[in-house]
């Protein structure tokens, strides 16, 4: 499972289930020091007048669900962003990275259905990879004729890239370009290969506790998505995150703190996503574990991976590996030092000189819009 973060098992507690979200925390004038940190982080991310700030909701396959479109020029290309997972949106997260990428996009945060803002009821949470691409590929219709643009551009991070290799396979015609975030190629090589490198970071940090708790889930990840499956995921991504193959450098990942510091979240949404975050990986385990993109071949549109030189959660050898055999009108690799597998977070500002530089010149070289 590509980006699973925390994994438990049980029942879920009925009552926190969401009747729908609140709207979300705005800035207040005039600001204080004793005013809310969303309100806060809200008017120091504003955009400017004249720029795009849409959070609305859009209904995808006959479900409402959330999306926040923002950039400071109407006339800038548009970016769509696939959260990973399953179930770990990057709208909450936004404020960390994206303020200055939406100088030179129109970026649009989605969480997609189940997920954050997007949370359903726990007897709806069942759906499938190929819901969520057609969810995916009307958004970007619904994109492209509401900001007016012939093409956008289609970043997927983790779980997203697996919806975002399908988008690509079947509209290239609405993308300028496919970008892969930590690019998942064939899951259960992502699984094995991840493991081994967690392992022998243990081995060579010494950890010993790290040693002997993903020594004990060998062999990992086993045959069969099952409970036990699941537990062992659990386990290896906990030490992943221990050991630096999440975050660069860092030992932690405190989504839900980012989350409940977000503009477009109240406290229901947090928990929203803290539910989703459980129990969309358990939907969609054996959906996920069955990718296998190794016998893709070609793309008809422009294809660009990035990779954190220390991402363990998906190797940076088989993305690597993977553009390097397909065929593609335009391909790159960005292999990232000092970053793991959230890139976006740990270089977002070498990210952002690579999509602006090498990517975002081919809006202009299809004639603008």
């Amino acid at each position: 499972m590509p980006q699973i973060r925390r994994l438990r098992l049980g029942s879920v507690i009925a009552a926190l289930l969401l009747a729908g979200p609140l709207p979300p925390a705005r800035a207040q004038a005039p600001l204080t020091q004793a005013s809310p940190p969303r309100a806060i982080l809200a008017e120091a991310e504003a955009i400017a007048p004249g720029g795009i700030d849409d959070l609305k909701t859009v209904t995808l396959g006959g479900v409402r669900q959330w999306i926040h479109v923002r950039g400071n020029d109407q006339a800038n290309p548009v970016l769509l962003l696939l959260h990973g997972g399953p179930g770990s949106p990057l709208m909450g997260k936004s404020w960390i990275f994206q303020r200055s990428w939406e100088d030179y996009f129109t970026v649009v945060e989605w969480d997609q259905r189940g997920a954050g803002k997007s949370f359903l009821p726990a007897g709806q949470q069942q759906p499938t990879l190929e819901q969520i691409t057609r969810d995916t590929e009307q958004l970007i219709d619904w994109l492209r004729a509401t900001y007016h643009k012939k093409k956008i551009f289609l970043m997927a991070h983790s779980f997203g890239s697996v919806i975002g290799v399908r988008v690509a396979q079947h509209r290239p015609d609405a993308l300028y370009a496919y970008i892969g975030v930590g690019q998942v190629v064939n899951a259960r090589a992502n699984e094995a290969i991840g493991y081994q490198e967690t392992l022998a970071k243990a081995r060579e940090t010494g950890n010993q506790a790290a040693i002997r708790a993903l020594q004990s889930i060998a062999p990992y990840p086993g045959t069969e998505v099952t409970p036990h499956f699941l537990a062992k995921v659990a386990i290896e991504r906990n030490w992943d995150v221990a050991l630096g193959g999440m975050r660069y450098g860092r030992t932690t990942d405190p989504e839900a703190a980012f989350w409940s510091l977000s503009p477009d979240y109240t406290p229901q949404d947090v928990r929203a996503a803290v539910l989703g975050e459980r129990l969309l990986p358990i939907a969609l385990a054996a959906q996920v574990m069955a990718v296998d993109f190794d016998r893709i071949t070609a793309f008809k549109c422009p294809v660009f991976l990035f990779a954190g030189a220390s991402d363990r959660t998906t190797p940076v050898v088989l993305a690597r590996n993977f553009l390097a055999h397909v065929r593609a009108p335009m391909k790159a690799f960005f292999e990232i030092p000092r970053a793991s597998h959230d890139v976006m977070l740990d270089a977002q500002g070498v990210m952002l000189v690579d999509l602006v530089t090498e990517i975002r010149p081919l809006a202009k070289s299809h004639g603008g819009n």
